[in-house]
């Protein structure tokens, strides 16, 4: 007999995605709420009797009161024995809230709102269960919600679930530690037989695709944003009555972020600058690709036949090109400077007895001086 959890963090409906343009904003404003529609579709074809989400649903406490209601509609297809839901730092708990007063006139019967920082009893699978809430009350804190707990001795005949949100010191940088800041050692001495966190958008633990772990971070289960590499992911987690756990991370992203280098040498080609997404969906990319490196004059004049082609393989894609430049030759040199000249004579030196790259950088030099008189 074991207790089956599907847990999930942070999805923010109500993110806006400003940057990008109208379709696919659109979409991936959208993806969210499919995202939840996943997590909700894999707790039931895995049997789970739990759907855990561990706060930040919400973007923000203004969210439309029309998303509020469908995310209570797209929960109320689970139809395991319970939602446990627990309130982040983004959509924190406060009774006055329209937020928190439209999901509780919707959510489903089986849906638990733990507003309140207490242990909340139930009996799963005929086990004996006591989770124990910290949700969030406000935006930030310097201090975390799980001190209360320390000051509770676990029923060791029950199974002891801890749910909270905040970051994770080992986990994810929070440099104000302004964001109820916890550390592992810290979650590990409560005594919980297992704790589901939210918050920090990097899936823990990392390495692994099945794991034994107790202590559980979901990330989150749609991409945000080109500073984060993972999937989009949710954890599958069986927790028997031995207290033994066996733990999966199930993939529930559409869409995913790259943030790359690519260095060139000469040439410019399409293959090349495809080869980092072998193997993925390009229509379901939104990639930044930073350019470095120098290109024969020819693929420097042309580059822009390349470049224009990968709006048409990816979502979206943005090229940094700051550090690309047409490699420097003697040919440079002769249609810049007059032959004889000091300037000609030295960067024909520094061109023989350097890798180019010198000789480059003293020319940028040269040109920023007579541009600047």
């Amino acid at each position: 007999m074991a207790i089956r959890i599907f847990h999930i963090s942070d999805i923010h409906i109500g993110m806006k995605f400003q940057r990008y343009p109208d379709t696919l904003r659109a979409n991936l404003i959208e993806s969210r709420f499919g995202a939840i529609k996943k997590a909700v579709a894999e707790a039931d074809r895995l049997g789970c009797d739990v759907l855990a989400i561990t706060g930040d649903i919400f973007e923000s406490i203004k969210v439309a009161k029309r998303d509020v209601i469908r995310v209570t509609e797209i929960l109320r297809a689970f139809s395991g024995d319970y939602v446990w839901i627990l309130p982040g730092n983004h959509d924190y708990y406060d009774q006055q809230l329209q937020l928190w007063q439209t999901f509780n006139d919707n959510m489903p019967d089986n849906c638990v709102l733990m507003y309140e920082n207490r242990v909340y009893n139930f009996e799963v699978q005929d086990i004996k269960v006591d989770v124990y809430a910290s949700p969030c009350e406000s935006k930030h804190s310097k201090v975390n919600n799980i001190s209360w707990v320390k000051n509770i001795n676990p029923d060791k005949n029950r199974m002891n679930i801890l749910l909270a949100h905040g970051s994770i010191k080992e986990i994810s940088p929070d440099l104000n530690n302004e964001y109820f800041p916890m550390t592992l050692g810290e979650l590990n001495a409560l005594g919980m037989d297992l704790c589901l966190i939210g918050h920090t958008h990097v899936p823990f633990p990392l390495s692994q695709e099945t794991t034994t772990d107790r202590i559980y971070n979901a990330g989150t289960p749609e991409p945000d944003g080109l500073n984060y590499r993972f999937d989009g992911n949710g954890w599958y987690i069986e927790l028997d009555q031995s207290k033994n756990i066996y733990a999966k991370k199930i993939r529930l992203g559409t869409y995913k972020f790259y943030d790359i280098n690519v260095k060139v040498n000469d040439q410019l080609s399409e293959n090349e600058l495809l080869k980092p997404f072998e193997n993925e969906d390009l229509e379901k990319l939104i990639v930044r690709i930073h350019l470095d490196g120098y290109l024969d004059q020819e693929h420097y004049e042309n580059r822009y036949e390349v470049l224009n082609v990968l709006d048409e393989k990816f979502a979206y894609v943005e090229i940094d090109e700051m550090a690309l430049k047409p490699k420097f030759t003697v040919e440079t040199i002769d249609k810049s400077f007059t032959k004889g000249s000091v300037p000609y004579a030295l960067l024909m030196k520094l061109i023989e007895e350097s890798d180019g790259e010198t000789a480059h950088l003293a020319y940028e030099l040269m040109m920023e001086v007579m541009d600047n008189d």
